[in-house]
């Protein structure tokens, strides 16, 4: 794992790209991890299914690969912030607006906690209402959890992890916003 490329007043955690197909590169996660890789791949496949109606019919790109995090034990934490970048190319300059290419088109974020069942070492995902700065609500990461928002929507943070490393397995699916 590697720091995060963020300033670390904003975000403390150690970051991995996972791809369920790097063991043909000689980096074996093991079964569990491809596993967890696959069913956070599948979710675009069943919101599509089920009409989901934020992502527009076969408009969806899943991507290969999926970000592991880990927070240490020692207050780390990751300030409020959306996923999709929603800035236009005007506000970021053109260099800018390229270097956030990876994150203009992300529609859903899907986290999949891979801590303890009865996980009790704070880093609670805090996610915020869009409709009012003042309602929020925690989500405790224990194990098998999985969580689903609007990227490009829902600001959220993580907030202090402090008895335990705190784990999770993300996947951005990009697509077509149907607003």
């Amino acid at each position: 794992m590697e720091k995060s490329v963020n300033d670390t007043s904003v975000r403390q955690d150690m970051i991995l790209s996972v791809r369920e197909g790097d063991h043909l590169d000689g980096r074996d996660h093991g079964d569990a991890l491809v596993h967890c890789i696959r069913l956070l791949r599948g979710i675009p496949y069943l919101l599509g299914k089920f009409d989901y109606s934020k992502i527009k019919s076969h408009s969806y790109i899943v991507p290969r690969q999926c970000q592991l995090s880990r927070y240490a034990p020692d207050g780390s934490i990751y300030v409020r912030h959306l996923d999709r970048c929603n800035s236009t190319l005007q506000e970021m300059g053109l260099l800018g607006w390229l270097r956030a290419s990876d994150y203009r088109g992300r529609v859903i974020t899907a986290i999949l906690y891979l801590n303890a069942r009865d996980w009790d070492g704070g880093g609670e995902l805090r996610l915020f209402d869009s409709n009012s700065s003042e309602n929020k609500h925690d989500i405790v990461p224990s194990g098998g959890k999985l969580v689903l928002f609007d990227s490009s929507k829902v600001e959220h943070q993580v907030l202090a992890t402090i008895d335990e490393d705190r784990y999770a397995l993300t996947c951005w699916t990009n697509g077509l916003l149907n607003y």
